[in-house]
Formats: C-alpha cells, sequence, structure tokens
C-alpha cells in the first residue's frame, strides 16, 4: 500500500473552475427546495461523513445543529454531521457500508473505480436531473460542460466532483534573494530548458547550494512526470502507472517509459545530476525540498500550482522569499477531476434527500462556510464579503470547531470563504483557468483494471524500483531504461496496455455514436 501511495505521489498531479452563477450563490436556496420543504413536514435524515485535516472536537452538536437549521427549512433534510481524520476515513466509510449502518454521503479520496466496482455507490443521473439542477449548473459555470463525465461509468453517472481550481501548472519555485545575488531575474526563466544557466549562476554565487531539488509531497520526486504530462499532453488513462498512457491525441496506448518525451527528459535529468545541480541522494534522500530551502541549502524545486499566490504561503511556510514561475502547462485528464467525488451510497435508503443535500452543499453560502467554519461569532468571525479570520485568543489548535483544511474537498470553492490574506482575484483566476486549461481527448474514460490486477501489482513494484532513480537523474538511462523496459513487460505491461486500448477504443466508439 505505501508503494501505491508513493507512485501515486510521483505521478498524479492534483485543482479547478470559473464564476459560479450568480442565481446560485445566494444565501436562499432554490425555489422548488424551499417550496418542497415548506409543503412537507416530513424531514428525511441522512449520515454526512467528511474527512477533516483539523482536530476533530469531541462534541459536534452545535455545529450539527448550526447545520440543521439551514438544511431543514430550505430542504427538509436533517443532517447526521460525522468528522473523521485523513488516516482513518476509508475506513471508517468502508466499515459502515459493508456492516450494513447507515451511510449516505461520503468522499472517494482517489478511490472511485474501487467503489463503483463493488456497487457500493448509487447511480445518480435521474436524481441529479430532479434535484441536483443547481449544483450541475455551478459546476458547468465553473468548470465547463460535461465536468461528470469525469465520474461516469457505463452511462451512469456515479459521483460529483469537488468544485475548485484543478489547475496546477508546473512552476519553478525558487529563492528569489538568491537568484538577485546571482545576478539573475524572473525574466531569465521562460522553460525549463533555461534553468540549467540559472542553476550554474546559483552555483557558482552559493557554491554550498544545491541549485535543484524534489518536490515537498514526496522526496524522491523531481516533478518530471507532471512536467513531461504537461508539456507533452500525456493522458495517464486513470491510472498512475504509466504502463499504458496515450501521448497527444492519436488514441495509441503506449508504455511511457519506452517514448521519446520521456527519454528526453530523464537524459535532461541526468545532466543536471552529473553538473550538480542535484545532490547525490536526491533518490533515496527522506528531506524534502521546503526543510532543504528553510535551512538555506536549496535553491529549488518544481511544483504544481493553481492561481498566482502561493508562493505567499511557501514563503511564510519556509522563512524565505520565494517566488514562482510557471514553466509548463497543466493538461486535464479525467484523473484531474475524479480523485475528490462525492457519492451517495447504494444501501441508502434516503437517495433523494442525499442528492437534495448535496445539491444544497454545493450552491448554498451559509451551509458550505458553516460545515467548514462553524459558527459565525463563535468560531470565526466575517472580515468582509469573502474573507474570514479566528476570534481574538483564537487560531486552529484552540477554537473550538473549524475544518478549514477541507476546503480543498468539499463543495464550490467559488463560494467558500478564504482566510484573510488570500486574493479573493486568485480564487477567481483559479477557477477561470478550469475552462481555459486545455482537455485531454479522452477526459471522461475511466480505466476497468479489473481483469489485469495482478499485472498492476507487479508493474507498480517495477516502477518503484526504477522511476526514482531515473526521475532525479542518479540512473543513467542509456543503461536503465532498457532493463526498466524489460522488466515492466516480464511483469505484464503489455497485458496492461493491450486491456486499456480495448476499453479506449469502445469508449471512444461510445462517443461519436452519442
Amino acid at each position: 500500500m505505501n508503494r501505491k501511495k508513493g507512485l501515486k505521489s510521483l505521478v498524479l498531479s492534483a485543482a479547478i473552475c470559473g464564476l459560479v452563477l450568480s442565481a446560485c450563490s445566494n444565501n436562499s436556496g432554490t425555489s422548488s427546495d424551499k417550496s418542497e420543504a415548506g409543503n412537507s413536514n416530513k424531514v428525511e435524515e441522512i449520515v454526512f461523513a467528511m474527512p477533516t485535516f483539523n482536530r476533530i472536537p469531541e462534541d459536534l452538536s452545535k455545529v450539527t445543529d448550526a447545520i440543521n437549521a439551514i438544511t431543514t427549512e430550505k430542504i427538509g433534510v436533517k443532517v447526521d454531521f460525522r468528522l473523521y481524520g485523513p488516516s482513518d476515513y476509508a475506513q471508517k466509510v468502508n466499515l459502515a457500508l459493508q456492516s450494513g449502518d447507515k451511510m449516505d454521503v461520503f468522499t472517494t479520496l482517489g478511490q472511485f473505480t474501487n467503489y463503483v466496482s463493488k456497487s457500493q455507490v448509487a447511480p445518480l443521473e435521474d436524481l441529479l436531473a430532479q434535484y441536483g439542477k443547481e449544483m450541475t449548473a455551478v459546476l458547468e459555470s465553473d468548470f465547463g460542460p460535461d465536468m461528470l463525465k469525469a465520474t461516469t461509468l457505463d452511462g451512469h453517472i456515479y459521483g460529483v466532483p469537488v468544485n475548485k481550481g484543478m489547475a496546477l501548472p508546473m512552476n519553478i519555485v525558487y529563492n528569489a534573494d538568491m537568484l538577485k545575488e546571482a545576478g539573475l531575474t524572473a525574466d531569465d526563466i521562460q522553460t525549463v530548458d533555461d534553468l540549467p544557466a540559472v542553476f550554474e549562476a546559483v552555483k557558482a554565487k552559493f557554491p554550498d547550494v544545491v541549485p535543484f531539488g524534489p518536490i515537498n509531497v514526496n522526496p524522491s520526486d523531481t516533478g518530471l512526470i507532471n512536467l513531461i504530462k504537461g508539456e507533452s499532453k500525456v493522458d495517464f488513462l486513470t491510472d498512475t502507472t504509466g504502463a499504458g498512457v496515450v501521448i497527444g491525441d492519436d488514441g495509441k496506448v503506449v508504455n511511457l517509459y519506452e517514448s521519446d518525451v520521456f527519454k528526453n527528459r530523464v537524459a535532461m535529468m541526468r545532466d543536471w545530476f552529473n553538473k550538480g545541480y542535484l545532490q547525490k541522494d536526491a533518490a533515496t534522500s527522506t528531506i524534502t525540498a521546503p526543510e532543504m530551502i528553510s535551512s538555506g541549502r536549496l535553491f529549488s524545486y518544481l511544483g504544481g500550482y493553481g492561481g498566482m499566490e502561493v508562493a505567499k504561503s511557501l514563503s511564510a511556510q519556509t522563512g524565505k522569499n520565494l517566488e514562482t514561475k510557471r514553466i509548463a502547462p497543466f493538461y486535464f485528464d479525467t484523473s484531474a477531476v475524479n480523485s475528490v467525488n462525492w457519492m451517495v451510497s447504494s444501501t441508502s435508503k434516503v437517495p433523494e434527500a442525499s442528492v437534495k443535500f448535496l445539491n444544497l452543499l454545493y450552491t448554498d453560502t451559509d451551509l458550505i462556510n458553516t460545515v467548514l467554519y462553524g459558527i459565525e461569532g463563535e468560531t470565526y468571525a466575517k472580515v468582509d464579503e469573502h474573507h474570514v479570520k479566528f476570534l481574538d485568543g483564537q487560531d486552529a489548535n484552540t477554537v473550538s470547531y473549524t475544518a478549514m483544511l477541507s476546503t480543498g474537498i468539499v463543495g464550490s470553492e467559488s463560494l467558500q470563504y478564504q482566510f484573510e490574506g488570500i486574493n479573493w482575484s486568485d480564487i477567481e483566476l483559479k477557477l477561470k483557468e478550469n475552462k481555459d486549461t486545455e482537455r485531454s481527448p479522452y477526459f471522461g474514460f475511466i480505466f476497468d483494471p479489473s481483469e489485469v490486477k495482478t499485472q498492476m501489482s507487479s508493474v507498480i513494484n517495477v516502477v518503484n524500483q526504477y522511476l526514482p532513480g531515473l526521475v532525479t537523474g542518479s540512473l543513467d538511462p542509456d543503461e536503465a531504461i532498457s532493463k526498466f523496459v524489460k522488466a515492466l513487460d516480464d511483469a505484464g505491461a503489455q497485458s496492461i496496455m493491450k486491456s486499456k486500448q480495448e476499453q479506449l477504443d469502445k469508449w471512444l466508439g461510445s462517443q461519436t455514436n452519442e
């Protein structure tokens, strides 16, 4: 399991959308919702389970009551609000689903196809058409058409993606003070091919500083795979192995690691490694980029970030004056959208109420911000229309409730309050870039690996053996790639590619017939 997690960190990107429909951004709820709630005394109850990355309070009753004050009035739904930490969220949800305990609305956290293959989630297309019109309108406004293709299998919609800025262009993150002292400016960086000259200047000025290092998510990840994905338009077809991708728009499934786009970029990384731009133990080091930057030992790293304001938070995190420069675009494939979805359990006895709740969660400012921040005046204070802050004397560790770190996994970012200091125009930019960013022609294709599970497991082991050394330059690609490809074939890569090609061809045929 750790190996799979490590591989995902190497090859996954993750965020998407534009401006929300003004009709959906008010706090009044929909007229149909209010009418239905007002004309019936029946209140249905759902269980809503959400992951949180903040401290979980012992007593959720006040926040739950505040949520229900909104939902019972507007849609006639009472919510049993449950919070779980990220380490045990999937386990808690799975236990409820398998035991028959009540579980209605939950999120996938990267396990979309797993839940669908086990028939644990309900098809939503009819329910969305009746009870989710406002939500689907917001998704189309903030992301563009066909967002729900990313959660559609065999003609059925099984989930609603989180509605946020999902485009993560590749940036070089660098120490701005070092760049200036080396006699250079951001204008000297336009593409990744400009970086060696920058590294040489920094190395000459600061001989004890490593010019380039690993990304902060995974210590052996240099960001190279995501760079290749963006600049060469590579669709991984919803699995992270790389054994079966489409490059460009020819529809041919190939092994990424045999392609020229991969060979050329790992050759570049080998050159960087030989010239001393990376530390010699980059493939095995457990020290992350922010740690090295904080200590003054690292100049730069590659990372995927949306918007233009991320340097502020990175500077605050490291204590250094950091800036970012975009050097490669993002490329939307299905995995960029469907890694975090909200779903309704196939065992739910109240699927209609569950979709009504999701509809309100994505379209009602009061509801989403109560879920995230709690009760105004008790757990947060409004600063202006878009910004909030903690009350005097409180912070994220001492406040009685906050789920502020869950903003990226629930609801619509266009309706969420931001903490003061965050430029609201950057939120608007990230949402706009959802619609401006190029999408793969295979956006909406979802690979079913059930027939090649054994081969997938074996291929993942091989990739974890070779890929860290290649993307950090510590392995010579002239020697390693041929061994890597042979090991992949021995592990069953060709079977995976054949299965993908057959499924992709069938999917393309179904798109033509629509």
